[in-house]
């Protein structure tokens, strides 16, 4: 009976060693970039009215510098698919009465989709960029509801703590990733793009 048990449990411990890969076989390589000429606020636009739209335009180019100073073609990173993309979060906040900023939950009809394809998920915006030539673009605007400050901003960067930063990633999933951080361009050192409606 003991025999019988030593053998099974030997056999499952071998088929288990052959069958399953160990944490060592399997490699994810991550490279990072840093690029804060990415997204833009059309002619950098602090001041608005009631009703105007703000416009986002995001110009990820193909080519990109890494942190460890090496060049990085995007299309490297994603399939040969149409449905081969970049995407980020993007927030808006407006300041309360007691000085603090709220998330504003945004709905389909204040959207203007111009390049690429935005949309909501929950209150952030999913911000899809597809490849034109050697760009991948997108370009939308937000309805200006009502009168108050506001920013547009990623999300905390929980590695420092300190900046908003949007994060870009891929729609691919494979063993070689890729993270792009970057910051709404003039935006402060927070990450906050600030901008008030009259």
């Amino acid at each position: 009976m003991k025999f019988a048990s030593f053998t099974i449990l030997i056999s499952i411990s071998l088929c288990v060693s052959i069958c399953c890969p160990g944490e060592d076989d399997y490699v994810f390589n991550n490279t990072i970039i840093k690029n804060d000429t990415i997204i833009q606020i059309e002619n950098n636009s602090t001041n608005f009215q009631e009703d105007d739209t703000i416009y986002i335009s995001t110009m990820l180019e193909n080519e990109q510098v890494s942190t460890n100073a090496s060049t990085v073609y995007l299309t490297d990173f994603v399939s040969d698919s149409p449905d081969s993309f970049y995407y980020y979060y993007i927030n808006l906040y407006k300041e309360t009465a007691y000085g603090t900023y709220a998330l504003i939950e945004l709905n389909e009809n204040t959207l203007e989709i111009i390049d690429g394809e935005t949309f909501i998920d929950y209150q952030s915006l999913i911000v899809r960029c597809d490849l034109d030539s050697s760009v991948f673009r997108n370009k939308f605007g937000i309805k200006l509801l009502e009168p108050g400050t506001y920013y547009l901003s990623g999300s905390l960067n929980y590695n420092t703590e300190v900046a908003e930063i949007i994060q870009i990633s891929t729609s691919y999933s494979g063993n070689q990733g890729i993270t792009i951080y970057s910051k709404i361009m003039n935006s402060g050192d927070d990450g906050r793009y600030y901008f008030t409606v009259n």
